[in-house]
This record gives structure tokens, C-alpha cells and sequence, in this order.
């Protein structure tokens, strides 16, 4: 059987409400992103000792630190600094909660990405992190240069770093234009994957991106999954939907993703 997870601020950027509604629909494992209106790197000393009190006592797994390295721009050379500060803040955070992988993506997109600058810049994060002990996630995202399998593919031809990993989002794929993220997508690139999230979405007649409970989408997440279990996928699937319900309510948008992800997992084992 899988192992579902959650970005806690999917559900509520109230940690303790995040938490004990993550627990009444049967889930152990979460994800920190924000939490209190704070990317969890960026919170103080008081509050982060807040936040592992609440998970110890709470007994959730966390899976990983949902640092935001790199989602800045690559002309921006003082930003970039910074987030190499936040970087290294989100590697000293991450053992406090028993885990060795926080997040990395590739800066703002752009029109016309500059490779060579792209991967020079990426060179210095995939250093410390090797020298750290530590597992990059990098996340494919719509809004970043690295979105789909063939952006994935360049980068990971380029880096060879047992500290680079993937946390395959065949959602953000699609929604970067990749029109099958499985199996085309995941074929590619299935071989990285450390981790993975899960959302679902549709283009309107217009071109929008409307994101949608799982299964409500154009994401053929039944062949993912059964691909997952056919691999012997054996990290966490973590619901990441980005979708509010029809009522405004994002807990229950993220619970009709639970309840489609579920009856999707259920129709294939």
C-alpha cells in the first residue's frame, strides 16, 4: 500500500489545525512549508521550537523541509545569496525533524533560459549539499525553468550528484505543457524520483490552467500510480493540489483530492 502524505498548509497554514485534520483522514506523513504565514526556513527560534514540539507530540513523519532555494531570479545576484543563506538554514532545520531531503528549484522562468547560467548557478546549492549530507528535492514547477521530463532530462544529464534527487510532480508537468506526464514523462525520468506530490488540473477554451481534485483532471494518474507500484515506489505520494472547493474551502478541496486519490488507489491494488 502507498504511503500518503500532505503539504501541511494544503490543508491550513495553522499548523495544529493542519495536523489534526491531517490525522482524521488516517494520515502520518506531512510535509513544512508555511506554516504561520512563514516559509518554515524563515520562522525564529521560538516559533521553530513551537513547530517541532507540535510534530513530535503529534507523531507525524515528516518527509521533507519545503525549503525555497532558488525560486528567485537568476539575474538577481543579492537574491541569490540569500537563498543560499535560506539554503543552508533549511539543512540545519532538517535533522531537527528527522530528515535528510529539502527542496530546490531553478529560478523564475524565463522566456529564453540561459542553460549554461542556469546550471552554473546551480553548481554551489548541489555542492553544499553533498558536503552536508544532504538530498536536494528538486521539484519540477510550471513557474520555474524545469517544469517538464525533457527540462528534468537536461538537468540531470548535467549534474550527476548522488545528492540531487527528484520530487517528480507529473501535475506541475503538465501544467508546464507536457501533454502526458504518464507515461511519457515518468519513463524518462522515474529513476530519480525520491519523492512525489500529486495535484490535478485542466486547460480551459481559453488556455487558463484550472487545477482540480485528483482525478477531475487530464493527469492520467491511474497509470502513474499503478506505474509507481509496479516500480516499487517506495517513498511518501504527499497531496500538494493547490485546489479550493467550490465553497471557498480549501480543506475541503484538498479533502475531494484525498477521497480521488484514494478511490484511484483503491480501484488498482
Amino acid at each position: 500500500m502507498f504511503k500518503i502524505g500532505v503539504v501541511t498548509d494544503e490543508i491550513s497554514v495553522d499548523l495544529v489545525e493542519a495536523i489534526e485534520v491531517a490525522k482524521s483522514w488516517g494520515l502520518r506523513y506531512i510535509e513544512l512549508h508555511n506554516v504561520w504565514g512563514k516559509n518554515i526556513c524563515d520562522v525564529d527560534h521560538a516559533t521553530l521550537s513551537r513547530i517541532i514540539s507540535i510534530v513530535k507530540k503529534s507523531g507525524m513523519t515528516v518527509t521533507n523541509i519545503d525549503s525555497l532555494t532558488l525560486r528567485c531570479y537568476l539575474s538577481n545576484d543579492e537574491e541569490y545569496s540569500e537563498h543560499i543563506k535560506h539554503l543552508l538554514r533549511s539543512i540545519e532545520i532538517a535533522p531537527l525533524f528527522n530528515t535528510n531531503v529539502v527542496r530546490l528549484f531553478s529560478f523564475w522562468k524565463e522566456q529564453n533560459p540561459n542553460w549554461d547560467r542556469i546550471f552554473e548557478k546551480m553548481e554551489l546549492p548541489i555542492k553544499i549539499a553533498e558536503r552536508e549530507g544532504i538530498i536536494l528535492g528538486f521539484e519540477n514547477v510550471s513557474s520555474g525553468n524545469i517544469g517538464t521530463s525533457d527540462d528534468l532530462v537536461r538537468m540531470f544529464n548535467y549534474f550527476d550528484s548522488p545528492n540531487l534527487k527528484l520530487i517528480w510532480d507529473p501535475g506541475n508537468a503538465y501544467a508546464a505543457g507536457e501533454k502526458t506526464p504518464y507515461p511519457n514523462g515518468y519513463e524518462k525520468i522515474k529513476h530519480k524520483i525520491i519523492h512525489v506530490h500529486v495535484k490535478d488540473a485542466i486547460f480551459d477554451g481559453a488556455g487558463n490552467r484550472i487545477w482540480k481534485p485528483i482525478g477531475q483532471g487530464d493527469v492520467d494518474y491511474k497509470g502513474q500510480l499503478k506505474a509507481l507500484l509496479r516500480d516499487n515506489y517506495q517513498g511518501v505520494i504527499a497531496l500538494e493540489t493547490h485546489c479550493t472547493a467550490e465553497n471557498g474551502s480549501k480543506i475541503d478541496g484538498t479533502k475531494q483530492s484525498l477521497d480521488g486519490l484514494m478511490a484511484i488507489i483503491n480501484n488498482i491494488i
